[in-house]
């Protein structure tokens, strides 16, 4: 059986934060491709850091998935709850013997209100829309540079594997 050389917390904090990376909540989050502790890496460490970049570059090359579901038919069905409640109030004041007003009374009043409540139902759709789909955009460039450091960092650790004579078959996989 091997047992892993694994001195002080140093694989516990490259779990951590690939996890931190890997996570849905990544903000603007940076990979180093070079640190200072580089040389005191293990062969072991270093293979394992190596798996930690790939799944990174994973993680951002899904899409990104939208910050609120919107339902695209919202505008449609507060032009439509608008439109009835409209009739409604039209037919209640025919009904009520107020119908001879037409246009000029009550029900036009109070369906214009309502239909002014579906309009800005629909405005705040769209502008929800578009909140989203920024905030969309900023998280896959943001993942897009995370990718390229993790790319980075793998490279340097490569590197670092192969200069210091480190072997696959001497790996825990």
């Amino acid at each position: 059986m091997y047992v892993s050389k694994i001195s002080g917390r140093r694989p516990l904090v490259s779990i951590a934060f690939a996890a931190a990376l890997v996570g849905a909540g990544v903000q603007a989050q940076t990979i180093e491709r070079v640190r200072m502790t580089d040389n005191d890496l293990s062969c072991q460490q270093i293979y394992t850091e190596s798996l930690q970049m790939d799944a990174v570059v994973a993680r951002a090359a899904q899409p990104v998935q939208p910050v609120a579901a919107v339902d695209p038919n919202a505008n449609a069905t507060a032009q439509v709850a608008g439109a009835v409640a409209q009739a409604a109030v039209v037919n209640s004041a025919a009904r009520s013997g107020f119908g001879g007003f037409g246009n000029f009374g009550g029900g036009s009043l109070l369906g214009g209100l309502l239909g002014g409540v579906a309009q800005q139902a629909a405005t705040n759709n769209a502008q929800q829309q578009m909140a989203n789909q920024q905030a969309a955009a900023q998280q896959a460039q943001q993942n897009g540079l995370l990718a390229q450091q993790a790319q980075g960092r793998k490279e340097h650790l490569t590197g670092m594997f192969l200069s210091k004579g480190c072997k696959m078959a001497d790996i825990q996989k």
